[in-house]
């Protein structure tokens, strides 16, 4: 996978977790987050600057770059959280909808829309589709939500609170 992005430097490509010719686990991670709009999944946080399971060449992570991915990635914890458990929920779903049991599922305790589920469901259908029909060396390419961008810079979330001076003491 090869990610383009307007924050933080360019991402050196990495082995996916798995082979799956129907489904990679990375862009089942995209379309879920895309779906249920999870906004600091994998692909919110890498959009907003961070580096989450990708990581920067050596040369470009700097300081400045490993602090800004470790604060995204402590405001975005709960998010991947979340996102784990869909990407397992929805493939699931998928998987039974196609008729291919290949994953083996626990039971989670989240909270996910019927309908929402079903959306996702079907847009990954309709993506498997689309990567299953690619020739050799052709791609597809996704435009990660505007809507959905976290802008670090513009934001305190995740910050240090500034201090306040302590007053000086009378005597």
């Amino acid at each position: 996978m090869a990610i383009e992005r307007k924050h933080g430097p360019a991402l050196v490509p990495r082995p996916g977790p798995g082979y799956d010719d129907l489904m990679p686990h990375d862009l089942a991670h995209y379309l879920v987050a895309e779906c249920f709009e999870i906004e600091l999944g994998v692909w919110g946080q890498l959009a907003a600057g961070g580096g989450g399971i990708f990581a920067p060449s050596p040369q470009d992570n700097t300081l400045n770059t490993q602090r800004r991915a470790k604060r995204i990635a402590e405001i975005g914890r709960a998010d991947m959280r979340r996102s784990e458990q869909l990407v397992v929920v929805t493939v699931s779903a998928w998987e039974r909808s196609i008729n291919r049991v290949k994953h083996q599922t626990r039971e989670f305790r989240i909270d996910a829309d019927p309908d929402t589920l079903k959306g996702a469901v079907g847009r990954m259908d309709e993506v498997a589709r689309r990567w299953q029909a690619l020739q050799h060396g052709a791609s597809l390419t996704f435009t990660w939500p505007s809507h959905l961008t976290f802008e670090a810079s513009n934001s305190r979330r995740g910050r240090r609170a500034a201090r306040r001076p302590r007053p000086l003491a009378r005597r």
